[in-house]
C-alpha cells in the first residue's frame, strides 16, 4: 500500500462517478510491457463509439471494406457539458491487461481537494485504480497530452451513462473480450 492513500470506501465510491479522473498522463514506463496483447485471429476490425448513445460497436471488416456489427457493448462516456473530449477517427495504441494507472497532475489534484493523496502510478487491483483489469490505449490525446483510453471500471454504476472526462469505461468482462479480439492499429471512430 502507500502512504498517506487514506481507503474510506464511501470517498472511493464517491470519487468513481467524478467525470474528470480518467484522462491519463502518458507513462513514462509501462510497469508490465508484457501485458501487451496478441490478437487470437487474423480477422480485421474497426471500433465505433457513439458518445450520446453510450454505445460501443465493434465492426469486423470484410472483403471489399464491408463493415458487419459483430459486437455491441454499453460504454460509460463523456459527461454532457464537458468541452473537450476525444472526437473522430484514431487508432488503438496499446492493450493491456492488470494495468498501472498513471494520474494526470490533475486528477491527483481533484483526489487530493478530496482527502487522498494519489502516487504517481496507481498499481493494478488498487482501489483507487480507474483502469480496472484492462486499457486500451487510443491516439487521441487531451491539448494538454493527456491520452484518452477505452478500459475497465472500479464501479459498474459508471457503465452506460454519460459520467468520464473523456475515457470510455466498459464492463470489465465485456472489455477484456473486447482487449482480447483487437490489436493494436485498430482504426477507433468516435461520434458524438
Amino acid at each position: 500500500m502507500f502512504p498517506g492513500i487514506i481507503l474510506a470506501l464511501p470517498l472511493v465510491l464517491a470519487l468513481a462517478s467524478s467525470p474528470f479522473v480518467c484522462a491519463e498522463a502518458p507513462p513514462i514506463n509501462q510497469h508490465n510491457s508484457r501485458d501487451i496483447v496478441k490478437p487470437d485471429s487474423v480477422a480485421t476490425y474497426q471500433v465505433e463509439i457513439s458518445i450520446g448513445r453510450n454505445l460501443l460497436t465493434l465492426y469486423e471488416i470484410k472483403a471489399g471494406a464491408e463493415r458487419i456489427a459483430v459486437a455491441e457493448y454499453s460504454v460509460g462516456t463523456a459527461v454532457t457539458g464537458l468541452k473537450t473530449y476525444p472526437l473522430g477517427p484514431g487508432r488503438v495504441t496499446g492493450i493491456y491487461f492488470n494495468p498501472w494507472w498513471y494520474p494526470t497532475p490533475y486528477s491527483r489534484q481533484v483526489f487530493r481537494g478530496r482527502g487522498i493523496e494519489l502516487p504517481a502510478a496507481v498499481p493494478p487491483g488498487h482501489p483507487l485504480n480507474y483502469m480496472g483489469p484492462f486499457k486500451i490505449a487510443l491516439s487521441h490525446s487531451t491539448w494538454k497530452g493527456a491520452i484518452y483510453r477505452i478500459h475497465g471500471n472500479n464501479n459498474p454504476k459508471r457503465v452506460g451513462r454519460r459520467v468520464t472526462g473523456g475515457c470510455f469505461v466498459m464492463d470489465n468482462a465485456d472489455g477484456l473480450a473486447l482487449a482480447r479480439r483487437i490489436r493494436v492499429g485498430t482504426v477507433v471512430n468516435i461520434l458524438p
